[in-house]
């Protein structure tokens, strides 16, 4: 949700609609979840319509999630209407919570807005568009019903969640679905990308990589901070492999990744070894700037993540000592790995990974280099940057 608010400027307009697309993974639907979770700490009032199934099997399917909807629903802060159970059962259930008849599209959006007016909800969220979607034989009306309904709810201040799958409608009809929506989510296949927004984004390619876990839907890079959320990630197979998340890893020690450096110097020479560590780090490095400039809109911010990564894995403490528009200069101390009493610079891949860092999120060419070395007797690393005129 952090991710989110940066990359709209602070959050979502009041009063506006919000649809997310996703594919058959539901990763959409997560999302979405998480949103009205937070709205329900928040304080807000919400009516959750659910069509894809029972609304005690959704309140367990978000358990898995770390989404527990059982204490606003006690305290009526939080109200699900049952569209489900109609759908396919021969005798009719009633109920207080139950929808009678939920392929009446005329009933059910009538239902739908005295419920929000008469139970002065913030938020209506329907889950899903789907199922209604695939049961109708005639799209067109449906789709003309969930834009009244939606515009509906708009006109009276209300706010609309809705979550629908690209796998499911056909392309024109998803698009005609989508029209009466301030805001298009598209939340598949690893990426959060804001297809539609009321004002101007502040970041120029809006795109949250994640990945979805125990706690949802994790935008991949706060996952990747902190010593916790590390230790979460891991994981060892029965093939002897180390994972975090979906990337394969190896534990390594430091005199391991000392010696690599030292063979380079020794095999290569100074100036061949300085320069094959420089471009080593840049290799390292490619992509990782894009996808920074997907999350941030200003420099330092974005150095900030790469000194929080770089501190959480171990690789030593990160100063950001200075940023301007074509100079920066960095300080780190105990970085990894360290050898004391060495005759050069011994953290050069460091100079060549901000370097391609700073290359692909500005847009421009930079250079870097390490100008001291802790390896060397200083009392911390520096490294400086500069923009290519």
């Amino acid at each position: 949700m952090k991710r989110l608010d940066e990359v709209l400027g602070g959050g979502i307009e009041e009063g506006s609609s919000l649809a997310f697309v996703g594919s058959i993974c539901r990763d959409n639907i997560v999302l979405m979840h998480q949103l009205v979770f937070n709205l329900l700490k928040a304080g807000y009032r919400v009516l959750i319509v659910e069509f894809r199934q029972s609304p005690d099997m959704l309140r367990k399917e978000l358990l898995h999630y770390n989404i527990d909807y059982s204490g606003f629903v006690e305290n009526g802060q939080l109200r699900i209407f049952d569209g489900f159970s109609n759908l396919y059962g021969v005798e009719k259930i009633q109920g207080a919570n139950v929808l009678s008849n939920p392929l009446d599209l005329g009933i059910t959006s009538a239902v739908i807005r005295d419920t929000m007016s008469g139970g002065r909800f913030d938020f209506l969220v329907i889950d899903d568009l789907n199922v209604l979607y695939t049961l109708l034989s005639n799209s067109k009306a449906y789709l003309r019903a969930i834009t009244r309904l939606v515009n509906s709810i708009k006109r009276t201040g209300f706010q609309t969640f809705a979550a629908f799958s690209e796998d499911v409608f056909e392309r024109s009809d998803l698009t005609a679905g989508l029209m009466p929506f301030d805001y298009v989510f598209d939340v598949k296949d690893g990426y959060i990308t804001l297809r539609r927004s009321l004002q101007p984004l502040k970041i120029p390619s809006p795109k949250v990589p994640y990945i979805k876990t125990e706690l949802g839907v994790e935008a991949i890079l706060e996952r990747h901070t902190t010593l916790e959320s590390i230790k979460r990630n891991l994981w060892l197979d029965d093939e002897g492999n180390l994972w975090m998340g979906d990337s394969r890893v190896q534990l390594i020690n430091e005199d391991s990744e000392a010696s690599l450096v030292e063979f380079v110097y020794e095999y290569l020479g100074p100036e061949d070894g300085k320069r094959f560590l420089y471009l080593w780090g840049r290799k390292e490095f490619i992509g990782i700037g894009r996808a920074a400039r997907n999350q941030y809109d200003n420099l330092r911010d974005a150095l900030l993540s790469v000194k929080f990564a770089t501190e959480s894995s171990g690789g030593g403490r990160i100063e950001i000592a200075e940023v301007q528009e074509d100079f920066v200069v960095l300080r780190g101390k105990n970085l990894f790995p360290s050898r004391r009493g060495y005759s050069y610079r011994f953290h050069i891949n460091y100079a060549g990974e901000l370097s391609q860092f700073l290359t692909e999120f500005t847009g421009e060419p930079w250079e870097g280099e390490e100008v001291k070395c802790q390896s060397m007797g200083s009392e911390y690393c520096e490294f400086v940057f500069r923009r290519k005129k």
